[in-house]
């Protein structure tokens, strides 16, 4: 039985990357190949499931699917190896865009950049999620490359909403949303900016920050002190990670889901959002165009003011607000599971026929 073995930075409940890869797992083994993942740092809710990477036993006829995000010891071990060896690139943010981050991050991810071309020879295919990750690569001068959006679960779409919560947020004020881990390169600074203009229009409107706040450092305590500078201690919910039902619940109760990061390698939010009917206002940046295609709304500079207007229309313009949803609802079909699966079986097979 052929072998495709994943190995995953960080295995945590929820987390994008370790999402795709047993989606890649379940559908490896339905077309009848072996497939175990491995990782780094695994929550203690998915040992069972996962193994540590030094569990890992090498066998020749091996092939290794690495799941590239951080530089790491996992990533130095992979490069001893000389099995057959495929590279998901999920980008790798630079480390300018983490200062005030946790000293760990902000450290893998200079390593993850200082390391990528060592992949370069060692990989006989590199997967990016995006068309602007796959620059990456070619800088990183990887000669084989393609793209392959982001492969994400539907269980989000099926899970049945917290109904209090969700009761508890429509309760006619205006929610901006943004879903993402507490990071610099998030610039959730933006958007506390952004709401203080837009309460100047609708002062009962909030900001809901949703995603998980490890290693965040010193930036959560930032983003907290300029809420307090900013007056909106009780406009701005921190919630911290979340389950699916939640999550279902916030994405149901927004009034607009509002990006402003300054870096994206797909930024997978932007998916749920267009799925849940969700209109989007959008800094574009690094690989949000890309996702977005044609659809939602890019803002080609933060004029904070003139964002706040923007977003009121959204709000308030039932036309122009169906509009968006429409175009987002075209676009999303980009990124049905089914027809990600199919191209990466195609890739898959040629890997293993060559």
């Amino acid at each position: 039985m052929a072998t495709i073995h994943q190995f995953v930075t960080g295995a945590t409940p929820g987390n994008a990357i370790y999402n795709e890869a047993k989606i890649m797992q379940q559908a490896l083994r339905g077309w009848g190949l072996r497939s175990d993942i491995f990782a780094e740092r695994i929550h203690p809710s998915l040992q069972k499931t996962v193994a540590h990477y030094e569990q890992y036993r090498p066998q020749p006829e091996d092939v290794l699917l690495f799941h590239y995000s951080l530089g790491s010891a996992l990533s130095d071990y992979l490069l001893t190896l000389p099995q057959k060896l495929l590279l998901r690139y999920h980008n790798v943010t630079p480390s300018r865009y983490l200062v005030g981050a946790h000293p760990w991050l902000h450290a893998g991810a200079a390593k993850g950049r200082r390391d990528l071309p060592l992949f370069a020879n060692r990989t006989v295919l590199a997967l990016a999620d995006s068309a602007f990750n796959e620059k990456d690569l070619a800088t990183a001068q990887f000669t084989k490359t393609a793209v392959l959006s982001l492969i994400q679960p539907n269980d989000l779409f099926h899970t049945e909403s917290d109904h209090d919560l969700r009761n508890k947020l429509a309760n006619g004020q205006t929610n901006l949303l943004f879903v993402g881990r507490m990071s610099p390169n998030k610039r959730q600074e933006d958007l506390l900016k952004t709401l203080y203009f837009y309460r100047q229009i609708d002062p009962t409107a909030r900001l809901l920050l949703v995603g998980s706040e490890d290693g965040a450092g010193s930036y959560g305590r930032f983003l907290r002190t300029l809420a307090q500078e900013l007056g909106l201690e009780t406009a701005v919910q921190f919630s911290g990670h979340v389950s699916d039902a939640a999550l279902a619940a916030y994405y149901q109760a927004a009034s607009v889901y509002v990006c402003l990061s300054e870096h994206e390698g797909f930024c997978q939010p932007l998916v749920e959002s267009m799925r849940f009917g969700l209109p989007i206002v959008a800094y574009a940046s690094t690989a949000v165009p890309g996702t977005l295609g044609n659809a939602g709304i890019l803002i080609q500079e933060k004029n904070y003011p003139v964002l706040a207007e923007l977003i009121h229309l959204l709000v308030t313009d039932s036309a122009l607000r169906e509009k968006v949803i429409v175009g987002q609802t075209e676009r999303a079909k980009a990124f049905q599971q089914d027809r990600l699966l199919a191209q990466f079986e195609e890739l898959v097979t040629a890997v293993l026929n060559e």
